[in-house]
């Protein structure tokens, strides 16, 4: 007979994950809506030895940690992202991170194994993500295509389309090169359903002819909204700072605003 009493477990970091992708808001829902490679770096070379027979297995299982979830505090019911019949559904029936325990899985592509760890292809876990196992994925054990999947059976499961304008394409390559985040993943992961939540996100309504826009970090970013053609298109993105922000002496909180500077000079 049980005691009732809770067993506590600790447990340690195989690894963690070196990514582009830095912040919560980066983070795609699900590894196969993620567009960033990463590399899981062993924390210890005796990984290496315990990873020696992946070799040959297209995906591996990550157990990982939610260690960048501000709020750690168990929610019984939480808002899912994607647009459902309901506002709200119990935690286990969802992949929330506010859970009893933070513990993620995803399955995510295996390109190679070296010494040093793993190579990953698309992959749902941001930089500095703690790896406490991996797994091999066996698709006769792993994959039940036919299986049932509750209340996602009924959401909406298409997207928006993300369109670019010339302007806001060429804007975000000189970001990326610039200052090394990635607006394009951004927009793809914060757009594509529930764009103008704002429950969720950082979005602002223009004006009534469905303008839009969103902020990442220390950019604005203006889009326009087709709700009929689930198409969000983008238009333009400006700099959140103003002249006197960037001013030389001003303080550089988030030592970018030389990044912005040089954007700034680049739209004359």
């Amino acid at each position: 007979m049980s005691s009732g009493k809770a067993k506590t477990f600790s447990f340690s970091t195989i690894g963690r994950i070196e990514s582009r992708s830095k912040y919560r808001y980066d983070a795609p829902r699900q590894s196969v809506f993620a567009n960033q490679a990463a590399f899981l770096r062993w924390t210890s070379n005796v990984y290496a030895e315990c990873a020696a027979d992946l070799a040959g297995f297209d995906r591996v299982w990550l157990v990982w940690v939610f260690d960048r979830n501000e709020n750690s505090k168990l929610h019984t019911r939480v808002r899912v992202p994607v647009p459902a019949e309901k506002d709200k559904y119990s935690v286990f029936a969802t992949r929330s991170p506010y859970r009893p325990n933070p513990i993620g899985i995803s399955a995510v592509e295996l390109l190679a194994v070296t010494p040093d760890g793993l190579q990953l292809g698309a992959c749902d876990l941001l930089d500095g993500t703690s790896v406490l196992d991996v797994k091999p994925y066996i698709p006769e054990a792993d994959a039940f295509p036919d299986a049932k999947a509750g209340w996602r059976d009924m959401i909406d499961k298409k997207p928006f389309e993300i369109i670019w304008s010339d302007k806001a394409a060429k804007q975000a390559d000189f970001i990326l090169a610039e200052g090394n985040l990635d607006i394009r993943n951004f927009c793809e992961i914060q757009l594509s359903y529930r764009p103008v939540d704002s429950n969720r996100k950082r979005v602002e309504t223009l004006d009534e002819k469905n303008h839009f826009l969103i902020r990442y970090r220390t950019w604005k970013i203006y889009f326009e909204l087709d709700e009929e053609a689930k198409q969000i298109r983008l238009q333009n993105i400006e700099s959140n700072y103003s002249a006197d922000d960037l001013a030389s002496d001003s303080e550089d909180r988030y030592m970018d605003k030389d990044v912005h500077r040089n954007f700034i000079a680049s739209q004359k």
